[in-house]
């Protein structure tokens, strides 16, 4: 079938200028530091493990995050990439439907920052009800069954999860290229694909 025809689900990569941000990429050299995951080609469901606040890193949970608020409205030259990766209706809906049940239960959840961590040591560590961004993500793509990870989830950094096989880089470029989702643009790179080519 048709990459444009199935169910994808979208994943957000970006590198902000915050101290973790920052701390984590002199750490390892990832382009990317946090990744979110959404369910629509709008991006309105976009969630992850982030900060509470715009304005503090602490406290940190499980958010619904939106590129017109919160940390993005007010730092739109960070610099993100857009990707997407398709599954089928059933692995979709399981994915979705556990990101839903997660967020509507979101005081249960905790951001880890022991496990982000062990993460940086290579420590496998999975405590119910922690999680950091990229684990988050990586264990909803897993749940789908139709993604295989390369390690534990607890042990995927957002630089892991951008190089996940199967995974099509939608758009390349600051945040404020992306408005309203994956079909308007205000700049950036356009459309890339996983060769750096553009898609016209």
């Amino acid at each position: 079938m048709p990459f444009m025809k199935q169910k994808k689900i979208y994943i957000l990569l970006t590198r902000t200028k915050t101290m973790v941000s920052r701390t984590i990429h002199l750490a390892t050299g990832d382009s990317f530091t946090h990744v979110s995951v959404a369910f629509d080609g709008e991006l309105e469901s976009l969630c992850s493990f982030g900060r509470l606040k715009p304005f503090l890193p602490l406290p940190a949970g499980l958010v619904r995050e939106s590129l017109d608020g919160g940390y993005f409205r007010r730092h739109q030259d960070v610099d993100c990439m857009l990707c997407a990766i398709a599954v089928s209706d059933a692995a979709y809906k399981a994915a979705r439907d556990k990101a839903a049940a997660m967020l509507r239960h979101r005081e249960d959840y905790s951001y880890s920052i022991r496990g982000l961590a062990l993460c940086r040591l290579g420590i496998e560590e999975s405590r119910p009800g922690h999680y950091f961004c990229s684990q988050f993500v990586s264990e909803l793509l897993e749940s789908t069954g139709e993604v295989m990870l390369p390690k534990p989830a607890s042990l995927m950094r957002s630089q892991d999860v951008a190089e996940l096989p199967g995974l099509r880089c939608l758009y390349r470029g600051e945040i404020s290229g992306l408005q309203h989702g994956t079909g308007s643009f205000r700049g950036g790179s356009g459309l890339v694909g996983s060769a750096g080519l553009l898609y016209q």
